[in-house]
């Protein structure tokens, strides 16, 4: 299976030596970018932009150690010179900047490397950094290093060897062609279609879930407004049997009254009309009739002793019982004879 090649390639920047030297340092331009002498040979251009420049920044972050800065990339010849790697400086971060590119940040250099860069003894920083040859993507800076000759010989054609070397002191990609793990484009479509596909899947359930909880609601519904609808029948009965209850209260007071003489029967229409409450006050204060008015069957009597119908009424009216309007009108019978 076909896999996108990783490869890795060198470029350098003159470092601006003032009376000190600088602790940031230009490793690479903004993308796309050539080399002079006509590279890449595998793409159009290398590409770095912000989104790029962002995963490269992390990478070099998850490292637990310092990046090295060293002489004529050393580190990556010792295994095949044997020579010593000695230390230029260190950093542990990097930076985007718009127009200009990435930049080395906070860069320690040390006593012997900072004289040599005073003295312009050293001109250039050199980046080595891994790219995809399909599409020129930089995937990580792997070494930086003082040079006075940007282009490091052989660098491209390190072989299988130098490259093991790289990947497993860097924890780099594997540039096998065939082993890359890295998907193709049809991998990578067949694998969109596989997410569609779970996607549309994924829906369909919901959607189920979704009519199932509708169908939940529209029941619960109907069993609501079935339980408001007992409720509602069952608080009428409740007032129904209280207005029974207090009606068949006000009769049995009626007719306890009128069984004792404390209601005559002619005020009988007046006292279904009258609350309870208002019945029990009247009857609490009202005494027992004499009994030949309590005999009085049709409102009128020839007794006079017995009061008519419309006196009856004016007692109601005016709260004036009726042994007080005997009284008077006796009274007033004595006067006139």
């Amino acid at each position: 299976m076909s896999k996108p090649a990783v490869k890795v390639v060198a470029l350098a920047f003159e470092i601006a030596a003032d009376a000190a030297a600088p602790t940031t340092a230009h490793l690479l331009p903004v993308g796309p970018f050539r080399a002079t002498d006509g590279r890449p040979y595998d793409c159009e251009a290398w590409q770095l932009d912000a989104s790029i420049a962002a995963n490269v920044i992390l990478r070099l972050r998850d490292r637990a150690n310092d990046t090295l800065i060293d002489y004529e990339h050393q580190s990556l010849r010792t295994e095949h010179n044997g020579q010593p790697v000695i230390a230029a400086g260190w950093f542990h971060d990097m930076e985007w900047r718009e127009t200009k590119g990435l930049y080395a940040v906070g860069v320690d250099w040390t006593g012997t490397a900072r004289q040599r860069i005073a003295d312009k003894e050293y001109r250039y920083i050199s980046t080595v950094f891994l790219y995809l040859a399909t599409t020129g993507e930089v995937l990580d800076v792997i070494s930086v290093a003082l040079t006075n000759t940007p282009a490091v010989d052989g660098l491209d054609d390190l072989g299988e060897d130098g490259m093991a070397a790289l990947t497993k002191r860097f924890s780099l990609p594997d540039p096998d062609l065939e082993t890359t793990d890295m998907p193709t484009p049809q991998e990578e479509l067949a694998a969109l279609r596989v997410t569609h596909a779970n996607t549309e899947t994924a829906l369909a359930s919901l959607t189920a879930e979704r009519n199932t909880l509708k169908t939940q609601l529209a029941a619960l519904t109907a069993e609501h407004d079935a339980v408001v609808g007992e409720l509602a029948a069952l608080t009428k009965q409740i007032n129904d049997d209280k207005a029974a209850a207090e009606e068949q209260k006000k009769t049995d007071l009626i007719t306890a009254a009128l069984t004792d003489g404390r209601l005559a029967p002619a005020l009988k229409p007046w006292a279904e009309k009258q609350t309870i409450a208002a019945l029990t006050e009247y009857f609490e204060t009202t005494g027992p009739l004499p009994i030949t008015q309590r005999q009085a069957g049709d409102g009128h009597t020839t007794n006079t002793a017995a009061l008519t119908k419309e006196e009856l009424a004016v007692c109601a009216r005016t709260g004036v019982s009726q042994e007080e309007f005997l009284q008077q009108k006796a009274a007033k019978a004595g006067a006139t004879a």
